[in-house]
């Protein structure tokens, strides 16, 4: 068992300085703790106050600077480096100090001392973003040790800041798909996330538009944050509003009390807006002003409330024909697409099928207690040769049937649905019919160009021919 404790050497600005200053001690021995040292800036127009608080800290080994007066105070906050600001008496608003300390110094500390001190002040310095309420009375050596606490906090802040950052790094999307389309989409995902506009998921139905959603949440400054969905195609207008913007009491019948809306309640994170294709036009209008205006008024409310979330719309439409056709707002839709991200179907990405079975196995094995294997290579084939207009959810839902009724180590074409077994027996018969050698080759180089996307390298190397003589292939098919 080991015991840690720290040493900062002065003016330290990250956690990696920081650390350099920990030390480990056997916990057989006594565990000296080490006095915290930093840099701090003191402004009070008490100058016998100010000098013996600096004097006092100073004691310490902080290095410290003093600013008797207010213009010197506000020149310090840009040129000097401190981890505490120590706010005394003075002609200024001892608020508005904090907030200046703030803006030009977010993860500076701020103890406020008050000549008159109050417990309303106290909320309200707090609510600001002090750090301590003190009366300007208060010892040195109480502020001392104020201070010391501040030091330890504004560390652990940097620290979990960066832990943060570290995990953001790492974290990736957690999406499955190995086919160049997927290799494609996740490193767009990467991007995108680290970005801060509206984004624009289309795919069809079932491919994991919200599954995508979640991933840029998650690898976004905003992870730590709430991430909402709302499926804007199954609430009518009036809903709809009452969901994303909340009412105040009294509003309508029946709404006896305040309730915020998910706009409100994701502040700071990201909000789906899913469906958002079949969005009724007075609420398009309604998230147009959001998008333009960031605040949100709740229903029967008169005050506009600030709202900073991200927004992420879904669709398996193409909103540019609404746009064309009238059904969508033109202005909407050029705010919702600074980033889209399309979604291939699963039949454009059926290398990907093998990795969604194992997951889905795993998973149900899992919910049902069972030990299914895997799948039989007729089974396997079986689905590989299925065009799933269900895409993703459909594949899930027939892994999800075939793992309850399996009773043995092995998937079998038996355990799936009888759509799929009906598929299957069609293409055995396209297959069966009489086809010349260069008219099966050509078939196969279309399947096989199917599976990879389009990508022509990719189908050669499958293919275990050139590139060159793909083409020769492909272009003799067209002649």
């Amino acid at each position: 068992m080991y015991c840690l404790f720290f040493n900062q050497a002065n003016g330290a600005d990250t956690a990696q300085d920081n650390l350099k200053g920990w030390h480990f001690t056997s916990a057989r021995k006594p565990c000296i703790y080490n006095r915290m040292q930093g840099s701090i800036l003191i402004f009070d127009e008490d100058r016998a106050r100010l000098n013996e608080l600096a004097d006092h800290l100073r004691r310490d080994k902080h290095e410290v600077t003093t600013t008797p007066r207010a213009l010197d105070f506000f020149n310090a906050l840009e040129r000097v480096k401190y981890d505490v600001a120590y706010v005394g008496s003075g002609e200024y608003d001892a608020l508005e100090l904090l907030r200046q300390v703030k803006h030009h110094r977010p993860t500076a500390e701020v103890i406020i001392a008050a000549s008159y001190p109050s417990v309303d002040g106290a909320v309200e310095a707090v609510r600001e973003g002090a750090f301590h309420y003190v009366s300007s009375l208060t010892p040195p050596e109480k502020i001392a040790f104020i201070v010391q606490k501040a030091l330890e906090k504004r560390l652990i802040t940097i620290e979990v800041a960066e832990l943060r950052e570290i995990l953001r790094s790492v974290r990736g999307p957690k999406i499955i798909g190995e086919s160049p389309a997927m290799q494609e989409l996740k490193k767009t995902i990467t991007r995108v996330a680290t970005m801060d506009g509206t984004v624009l998921v289309r795919g069809e139905t079932g491919t994991g538009k919200e599954l995508v959603s979640r991933a840029i949440h998650e690898m976004s400054h905003r992870a730590d944050k709430k991430f909402l969905a709302v499926n804007c195609g199954a609430l009518t207008s009036e809903l709809l509003s009452n969901e994303l913007f909340g009412h105040e009491k009294g509003a309508f019948t029946g709404a006896g009390a305040v309730k915020k809306g998910l706009f409100e309640a994701a502040d700071g994170g990201t909000i789906l807006l899913d469906e958002i294709g079949d969005t009724p036009p007075v609420m398009q209008r309604q998230l147009l002003r959001v998008l333009q205006e960031k605040t949100i008024m709740r229903v029967g409310g008169t005050e506009e409330i600030p709202v900073n979330v991200r927004v992420i719309g879904a669709t398996n439409r193409s909103l540019l024909d609404d746009v064309e056709s009238g059904i969508f707002r033109e202005d909407l839709y050029y705010r919702l697409n600074i980033f889209i991200l399309r979604i291939p179907p699963l039949r454009d990405r059926r290398d990907d099928i093998p990795l969604f079975c194992r997951h889905f196995l795993d998973k149900f094995n899992a919910q049902f207690g069972k030990s299914v294997e895997r799948l039989s290579e007729k089974t396997m084939r079986m689905i590989m040769s299925y065009p799933f207009p269900g895409n993703v959810r459909e594949l899930e839902n027939v892994m999800e049937r075939a793992t309850a009724l399996c009773d043995g180590p092995q998937i079998l074409p038996r355990h799936l649905p009888t759509r799929m077994m009906a598929s299957a027996r069609g293409m055995m018969k396209e297959d069966e019919k009489m086809l010349t050698l260069a008219a099966m080759e050509q078939r196969y180089i279309s399947r096989v160009l199917e599976s990879v996307n389009g990508n022509k390298t990719e189908a050669a190397r499958i293919l275990g021919i050139n590139r060159s003589s793909l083409w020769r292939k492909l272009k003799a098919d067209k002649n």
